[in-house]
């Protein structure tokens, strides 16, 4: 067992996967911080609040500028930092939490990328200079770090772009449990409860119910896929929804579902906790995530696990994992009659389904499993404190530097 470390995290502690990582380190016997935008707990970390654009306003009630939230948040870490003396600075999302954390000139400096913190949505700016803007600031970021790590190979690339060779980047998928995860699970009560005839061909969406994730074109699909597969059910999972947005998104989609008269033929479910999951993908014949982009999803390796046949979107983040025909189908983002043609070839080729499961188990014993994939993160950490990981601080770091925290002023 290496010697305990303390280790300071700027992350969502609400969000799942932030909550498995750091659970891993606090299971090592590490001491592990939480600085966290959004709240929330983690069972044996210490959590801290940060300010954010909800508690930070103005006299009159007015909402804080982004730049007044990024210098409260940086002055809450660095007091954070004072008070913990972490050995190791992790930041997990680049966009505003690694920002923050750069911000510090704390080192060692982790930052983890997961996909649309580096590809920023271009629809949540009103102007391109603003996206071109976060864009540098990002790049500026990275190039603070002593390592960068990134969940898919496009991400690895990516950051290999953006540091010009200032920090090691490496790729670390999440992984998923394999203990919680595999095949031959007991899913009689599940099926019952969902009403599945024993006949019945199951297709499962895993994602979360938002716009991203496509769940409109999985439904669009359904009536030619029962042209076809009359005894399809689609399972739409997480239909109780936290946000008005969220919220509007699911009645659209139960809408839109009524409209083509296949209501019948899905199931929505309100809430699946983590330990239920695994028996969503074991009554599954089929697992299928067609998001607009997406970085390394634990579901795909949930799936491998589980040992069902995937179907995903044509992204460049799952080249390493997805190769057509090999381990999963992919089909183009946003086409339903492709997406339907594909649901229907897997029903009638059991043979392919079944090679395709066979083949990803390969890649789940090379990507896929979380304990494996956090020792290797344990022991970057060890490198990184013992200089064993080491950059340097060299005048490119320096300049870079100076021009990061003079674009972040301006933000």
């Amino acid at each position: 067992m290496p010697h305990t470390l303390t280790l300071c995290y700027v992350a969502d502690a609400t969000n799942i996967h932030v909550q498995r990582w750091l659970g891993y380190f606090v299971n090592r016997g590490h001491r592990v911080y939480c600085l966290s935008d959004k709240g929330g707990a983690i069972d044996g970390a210490t959590v801290i609040a940060l300010p954010n654009r909800d508690t930070l306003v103005e006299k009159g009630g007015n909402k804080v500028s982004k730049t007044a939230v990024i210098k409260s948040r940086n002055k809450a870490i660095r007091q954070a930092i004072k008070d913990i003396q972490p050995n190791v600075m992790h930041a997990i999302f680049l966009y505003q939490r690694g920002w923050s954390a750069a911000m510090t000139g704390f080192h060692p400096l982790v930052i983890t990328l997961l996909g649309s913190d580096i590809y920023l949505p271009a629809r949540n700016y009103r102007h391109p200079l603003q996206l071109w803007r976060d864009h540098v600031i990002n790049a500026l970021a990275l190039k603070q770090c002593d390592m960068v790590t990134a969940v898919s190979d496009d991400l690895n690339q990516a950051a290999n772009r953006m540091t010009l060779g200032l920090a090691p980047v490496e790729l670390i998928p999440i992984g998923t449990d394999t203990a919680l995860f595999h095949p031959d699970l007991d899913t009689t009560e599940l099926r019952e409860k969902l009403q599945l005839p024993e006949d019945s061909f199951v297709v499962l969406s895993p994602r979360q119910m938002t716009p991203h994730y496509n769940q409109i074109t999985i439904i669009e699909s359904i009536p030619r896929v029962l042209e076809e597969v009359p005894n399809a059910i689609f399972i739409m999972k997480d239909t109780f929804c936290n946000t008005p947005e969220r919220q509007e998104y699911v009645r659209s989609l139960k809408e839109l579902a009524q409209s083509l008269n296949v209501n019948h033929a899905i199931r929505w479910v309100e809430e699946v906790t983590m330990q239920e999951l695994p028996l969503y993908y074991g009554v599954a014949d089929v697992v299928v995530s067609v998001p607009s982009t997406d970085g390394m999803p634990v579901t795909i390796f949930e799936a491998m696990a589980c040992q069902k046949p995937l179907i995903v979107g044509d992204l460049s983040s799952y080249n390493e994992v997805i190769i057509h025909g090999q381990t999963g189908l992919r089909v183009p983002i946003r086409n339903s009659q492709v997406l339907a043609r594909a649901i229907i070839k897997i029903h009638k080729n059991p043979s392919l389904a079944k090679r395709m499961v066979e083949e990803s188990q390969v890649i789940l014993h090379q990507y896929g499993i979380f304990n494996e994939q956090m020792m290797r993160m344990e022991r970057y950490y060890q490198g990184l404190i013992s200089h064993d990981i080491s950059t340097g601080h060299t005048i490119r770091k320096a300049i870079s530097r100076f021009l990061f925290k003079l674009m972040v002023a301006f933000t």
